[in-house]
C-alpha cells in the first residue's frame, strides 16, 4: 500500500513531462529561478519521509506533432492524467491544468503508524486569478482562503481529504490536516530555522525536478553488505526527459560526514564511457561477482567464473559485448595466477606464442564420446590469455593490437581513479542487451496498471559507482539509470 504513493510521485513525474504541450512565449523570455531560492520551500514540514520538489518550467518536451493530436495514445494519457487527479480528489471540470499550475511543485510522504498506507502532502503553485474551485469543481463554490477545507465527493474516492489556499496562491492539499497545519506553521517559522536540504539543493540548483529519500532505488550490483542504510544518509535522485529517454542520477549525501554533491564532481568528471560500448563493464574487487553475470553469459562461463573468483582477490575489469566476454588484471608475482590450474580447463591443450613482448595463448579441447552406440566429436570453447605488461587478459575470442591497447588504457584509467587511499571501488555500466524488451516498475502495481496500453518503458542503461576511502567511514554511492519511454 505505501509504494502506491511512490507511484503517484513518478505518476505527476511523468505527468509533468507529458501533461502539458505548450508554453506561453512570454514564459519563455523569463529567467527560471534556481531550484534552491523557490518560496515553496518554506512550506516544507519537518520528519518527511520522501519529498519531491519540481520547478520544471517547459512542458514541451515530448513532441506532440499533428498526426498524433488525434491518436488513441493522446486519448491515453488525458485518460491517465484524469484518473490521477480523480484519485487525489482533483476535477478541474473544463479547466486545464496548464492554464492552473505555476511551475513549483512539492509532494512529501509521512510515516503513518495507525493506517497501512502513508500520509501524503502536495503543495503547488497556481496563478493568481485561479482558485480553489478551479480544481475541486464542487457544486458548492470555495473561495475562502487561509481555511483549511474539507474534500468530500459522494460516492468517489478522494486519497487527499483537505485543502488550504494561502496568500501568495499556493494551493496545500493532505490525507490529513495535521500536515497541512505543520506546513502553515513551517511557512511561519522559515526564517528562524536553517532549512532541512538547504545544503543539498544548493549542490542541485541547477535541477529541475529532485526526489529525497533515505533508500536507493533497485541496484543490479550493490546490496546491504556493501551499503548500509543509515538514517542521516539523504539520496537525492534528480529526473531529466532527453529525447524520450528518462534520465535518473541518485547520489548518496551525509552533510554530517562530508558527502556532499560536490564530493561527486572530481569522481564523476575522471569517468569516461567505454568507447566500445560493451553491454556490460565491471572493474571492482568485490568477490562473488559472478552471480551479477547471469543474464549475460552461459553456463560454462558462469562456472569459469565462480572458479576464478575462488582464485582471485584483487582489481578486475569485467567487458562483455554481445557474445564475447574478457576479463583483466594485474599480473602478481607474489601469488601469480595459474590458468592452466583451473578445474575448467583440465585436460585443455594450451599452445603459446609470442609477439614482440606480448604473449598470446590458447586452450583448447576436442574429444570423442560414445553416446547410444555412436561415435560423436564434442569441441569445447576455447579460452584465449594474453600477458602484456603487467597485465593478464583472459577472453572467450582472441583479441587484436587495438583492442588491447584499449583495455589497457581503460584498466589503468580505472585505477587511477580509485585512488592510492581507496580501499573499496567500483564501476558497473550495463546496458540491457534486450533493449526493446518492455520492463515496467516491478513494485509499482497501480502505475503499470494505468500506463500499461500507453507508455511502454525499457530499462536501457545503468552505470553504478562505489568509492571509500581511509579514513571515510561511509562510501559515495552514484547511480544512474536511463529509461527510454515509448
Amino acid at each position: 500500500m505505501k509504494l502506491r504513493l511512490v507511484a503517484i510521485i513518478l505518476l505527476l513525474s511523468l505527468l509533468i513531462f507529458v501533461g502539458f504541450k505548450k508554453v506561453s512565449a512570454n514564459k519563455n523570455k523569463e529567467q527560471s529561478t534556481n531550484i534552491e531560492q523557490l518560496n515553496i520551500l518554506k512550506y516544507i514540514p519537518e520528519n518527511n519521509k520522501l519529498l519531491f520538489i519540481s520547478n520544471l518550467d517547459s512542458f514541451n518536451i515530448i513532441n506532440n506533432n499533428k498526426k498524433d493530436k488525434n491518436s488513441k495514445n493522446q486519448d491515453n494519457l488525458v485518460l491517465i492524467k484524469d484518473s490521477i487527479l480523480g484519485y487525489l480528489g482533483i476535477d478541474l471540470g473544463n479547466n486545464k491544468l496548464d492554464d492552473i499550475y505555476n511551475n513549483e511543485l512539492i509532494i512529501s510522504t509521512f510515516e503513518n503508524n495507525k493506517k497501512l498506507k502513508d500520509d501524503i502532502l502536495i503543495i503547488f503553485k497556481i496563478k493568481p486569478e485561479k482558485t480553489i474551485d478551479d480544481l475541486l469543481n464542487l457544486p458548492n463554490k470555495i473561495d475562502q482562503v487561509d481555511e483549511i477545507i474539507s474534500i468530500n465527493r459522494e460516492n468517489k474516492i478522494n486519497f487527499l481529504n483537505f485543502i488550504y489556499r494561502t496568500e501568495d496562491n499556493y494551493i496545500i492539499a493532505s490525507s490529513d490536516k495535521k500536515l497541512i497545519k505543520n506546513s502553515i506553521n513551517s511557512s511561519d517559522n522559515f526564517k528562524k530555522k536553517k532549512s532541512k536540504y538547504k545544503e543539498e539543493l544548493f549542490g542541485l540548483k541547477k535541477e529541475k525536478n529532485i526526489l529525497f529519500t533515505n533508500k536507493f532505488m533497485d541496484s543490479k550490483f550493490f546490496n546491504k553488505e556493501i551499503f548500509n542504510e543509515n538514517n542521516e544518509d539523504i539520496i537525492a535522485t534528480t529526473f531529466d526527459l532527453k529525447n524520450n529517454h528518462l534520465i535518473l542520477k541518485s547520489y548518496l549525501i551525509n552533510n554530517k560526514k562530508n558527502i556532499d554533491i560536490l564530493s561527486y564532481d572530481n569522481l564523476l568528471n575522471k569517468e569516461n564511457r567505454n568507447e566500445d560500448n560493451p553491454e556490460f563493464s565491471i572493474f571492482c574487487n568485490i568477490k562473488n561477482f559472478e552471480k551479477y553475470l547471469n543474464p549475460f553469459i552461459n553456463d560454462f562461463e558462469l562456472s569459469f567464473f565462480e572458479e576464478f573468483d575462488q582464485n582471485v582477490n584483487q582489481d578486475i575489469l569485467i567487458v562483455n559485448s554481445k557474445k564475447d566476454w574478457l576479463i583483466t588484471f594485474e599480473k602478481n608475482t607474489k601469488d601469480q595466477f595459474n590458468l592452466s590450474a583451473l578445474k575448467k580447463l583440465k585436460d585443455f591443450n594450451k599452445y603459446s606464442l609470442q609477439q614482440n613482448e606480448n604473449i598470446y595463448s590458447i586452450y583448447s579441447k576436442d574429444i570423442l564420446q560414445e553416446t547410444e552406440d555412436l561415435i560423436k566429436e564434442l569441441t569445447y570453447e576455447n579460452i584465449y590469455s594474453i600477458e602484456s605488461g603487467d597485465l593478464k587478459i583472459i577472453s572467450n575470442h582472441l583479441i587484436d593490437g587495438k583492442k588491447l591497447e584499449t583495455i589497457s588504457n581503460q584498466f589503468f584509467n580505472l585505477k587511477s581513479n580509485k585512488g592510492k587511499s581507496t580501499f573499496l571501488y567500483a564501476k558497473v555500466d550495463i546496458k540491457d542487451r534486450n533493449s526493446n524488451k518492455i520492463e515496467y516498475f516491478s513494485e509499482l502495481e497501480d502505475f503499470n496498471f494505468l500506463i500499461k496500453n500507453t507508455l511502454k518503458i525499457s530499462n536501457e542503461e545503468s552505470l553504478e559507482i562505489i568509492r571509500q576511502s581511509i579514513p571515510e567511514k561511509n562510501p559515495i554511492l552514484y547511480t544512474e539509470k536511463n529509461l527510454k519511454i515509448f
